[in-house]
């Protein structure tokens, strides 16, 4: 799972003093100058870390906040504002903020609080994935909410790849590389194993996404 963390905030050099240090510890950064722009994203970020400055132009991060919750109850999302009013942050948490870090912060603070953050999304999100879902590499089985998929060997690896990734899509290149000594994989014979994969899967509303130009992922 990649480590995304959002910026939603209107000071480009804010921006990128946390950028360059989340870059540096191996986070990929999205970054927004406003809350309007944030809504114009047309693929919204899904299972990420929020930082969102409060007294921003136009739409408020408070307002934001609350925009991020009604379609993402899982995400972690700071409220970040120069405002250190109990009363301010006790409205800040109550937009459905996390947390709330006061501007100017230390960088090391910010950095432990984004990595137990994503730490904890990671999880949740490990278990939403998963919930109900069961992989028997001994029979080379799937079984979801009581159904039971037999799959041939090949099948299994490539699915046990695809859901161990799940929203990243896997190049066909990856998918060969599971395979190790066996020759006999090519890009066309994954497409074929897809194929048929996509079928054995559908009894159990699992299906196979094809990422054109990329690859496959799972989705549910």
């Amino acid at each position: 799972m990649k480590k995304l963390v959002v910026i939603i905030e209107d000071e480009k050099d804010i921006i990128e003093s946390i950028s360059f240090v989340l870059k540096k510890n191996g986070f990929e950064v999205m970054s927004f100058l406003s809350g309007e722009e944030f809504f114009s994203e047309k693929q919204r970020p899904q299972h990420c870390v929020y930082l969102v400055d409060w007294n921003l132009p136009g739409v408020k991060g408070v307002d934001i906040i609350k925009s991020i919750r009604l379609h993402d109850k899982v995400s972690p999302a700071f409220m970040v504002s120069a405002y250190s009013k109990s009363e301010q942050i006790i409205e800040g948490l109550q937009s459905g903020a996390d947390d709330y870090i006061t501007k100017p912060f230390n960088f090391d603070e910010l950095l432990v609080r984004v990595g137990n953050a994503h730490k904890k999304v990671s999880s949740l999100k490990e278990n939403l994935i998963n919930v109900g879902l069961k992989l028997f590499a001994e029979t080379h089985s799937v079984m979801k909410d009581g159904v039971t998929v037999g799959l041939t060997s090949r099948e299994f690896i490539i699915f046990q790849h695809l859901n161990k990734n799940h929203d990243v899509p896997s190049t066909r290149e990856e998918l060969i590389n599971q395979f190790e000594n066996d020759t006999e994989m090519t890009a066309r014979n994954i497409d074929v194993h897809i194929f048929a994969l996509r079928k054995k899967l559908n009894k159990v509303n699992i299906g196979i996404e094809t990422v054109w130009g990329t690859g496959y992922k799972i989705v549910s």
